[in-house]
């Protein structure tokens, strides 16, 4: 198989940098574009899910976690325990109307997480917790197009 190679490459950067988003922010509002198309960013970002245990999901278009992420973004997400989490960690959680949501960790209160999108001035309304939780972003791939695709879409809500 072609992309076997590919894949261990990849499991090999993703375990090198430990899955964690931990970063701030990124300056000037746009999220980074890629001439990768959407075809192939699903590919690796696939690859990615695989080597790790976790899922794809692409980015609707809200806006709530720009400049980081936007609709044509697809991320990785591994599967991790809820003790693991970290202040900046960027998650998907389900929300209580069954939608799943990417928004970066903000605050640890007790047993929850306050969740905050990037491009957001409040606090979510909804923590994540362990049930609600369904993993954390490892691997963010951008694309210059944000078509529709069969992977589930993550809001990143306002």
């Amino acid at each position: 198989m072609q992309f076997a190679g590919l894949g261990a490459l990849l499991a090999a950067l993703v375990f090198q940098t430990g899955c964690a988003s931990t970063g701030a922010a990124r300056a000037g509002g746009v999220a980074p574009g890629s001439s990768v198309s959407r075809e192939h960013a699903l590919a690796l970002a696939q690859l990615t899910a695989n080597a790790v245990g976790g899922q794809v999901f692409t980015v609707a278009p809200t806006g709530s976690m720009k400049p980081t992420l936007d609709e044509s973004s697809v991320v990785a997400v591994e599967s991790v325990s809820f003790s693991s989490l970290r202040r900046g960690d960027i998650v998907i959680y389900r929300s209580a109307s069954g939608s799943p949501v990417v928004h970066r960790l903000y605050q640890q209160r007790g047993e929850t997480w306050l969740v905050l999108g990037d491009n957001n001035a409040a606090i979510d309304r909804e923590a994540v917790t362990e049930r609600n939780f369904l993993g954390r972003v490892c691997a963010i791939f951008y694309t210059g197009d944000s078509s529709v695709t069969g992977a589930p879409a993550a809001l990143a809500r306002r």
